[in-house]
């Protein structure tokens, strides 16, 4: 079993081949290989990682820069099973290298683990399946099956414009304060291969961008991921978020998209209650696996 940083392209490829066995429960959709790649500029494409068996052919792919989750897609069977093995090797020590006697690492492996021998590796090693997690929503799409969306005078639902990079960048970074997103790390996101301007859309006003819907079309599944979605605040409370989404499903449906899918921290009910009301059901509540790495060396201490 062998690892390598992969191109961008070829770990899409592996995660669109592996999403039949799962659909809207798999690990991982495009969408969020491309998110999660491209938005914190300088890029994560060094965190990304194939796993090979001795014919060279993938069986796991990882998504791991040392914190935080340990993104884990596998292929079903016996060597996928191996290449994770071979994985969760290198992550765990890759932990125990940053952990030190004082201050142990919180490994979390997955998002929405269900295969059975991926769950009993798992447990075998000493995991435990998390509390809390990202649930996946899913519903069918079709050209005529979407609400029309309406937004207030002053707004226009549209696609994002080559001009307001700056404008889109500053209204993610008012939805979400808690990241960092900056132009060249948008300008990148635009570069990815899977990125089409057609699904970034926008409501905007005379002043600048006030919501966004992002989504992100696996072709050959005909899927569609919405990552990121929101709105400024003093923009909310007025159909915005849901009327860019509504907007970005049609055009994802006259695209070839029949499936669309969005996720969310399972703590933010508004988040939910967005999705319901533009056609989602919870389509997968699993949750990932966390573990507690030690330090080598470290012993803990008897109470």
């Amino acid at each position: 079993m062998h690892h390598s940083l992969p191109t961008f392209n070829s770990a899409a490829a592996f995660i669109t081949e592996q999403w039949p066995h799962s659909g809207a429960s798999s690990e991982m959709h495009v969408g969020d290989l491309a998110w999660g790649t491209f938005h914190n500029w300088p890029s994560a494409l060094d965190a990304l990682r194939l796993w090979t068996d001795n014919a060279g052919r993938t069986q796991a792919l990882t998504m791991f820069d040392g914190s935080g989750v340990c993104d884990l897609v596998v292929r079903p069977g016996a060597a996928g099973i191996a290449a994770a093995t071979q994985a969760l090797d290198w992550a765990e020590q890759a932990c125990r290298s940053t952990s030190s006697e004082s201050e142990p690492v919180e490994l979390r492996v997955g998002r929405r683990v269900h295969a059975t021998e991926l769950v009993e590796l798992l447990e075998s090693r000493g995991f435990k399946r998390r509390t809390d997690g990202v649930p996946a929503m899913s519903r069918t799409i079709t050209t005529n099956s979407i609400a029309s969306p309406s937004a207030p005078a002053g707004y226009e639902i549209r696609e994002l414009r080559p001009d307001e990079l700056a404008s889109r960048v500053q209204a993610f970074n008012a939805a979400f304060p808690q990241d960092n997103l900056t132009v060249d790390g948008y300008q990148a996101l635009q570069g990815c291969s899977l990125y089409n301007a057609r699904l970034d859309v926008v409501a905007a006003t005379s002043s600048g961008i006030a919501a966004f819907a992002t989504l992100w079309l696996d072709q050959r599944n005909g899927v569609v991921q919405i990552e990121p979605t929101g709105c400024q605040p003093d923009h909310r409370r007025l159909g915005l978020t849901r009327a860019v989404i509504l907007q970005a499903l049609q055009w994802s449906a006259e695209l070839g998209a029949t499936e669309a899918l969005v996720r969310h921290v399972d703590t933010n009910l508004a988040a939910r209650s967005l999705y319901e009301a533009c056609g989602f059901t919870t389509a997968c509540e699993l949750t990932g696996f966390e573990k507690t790495i030690l330090s080598t060396g470290f012993a803990p201490q008897r109470a």
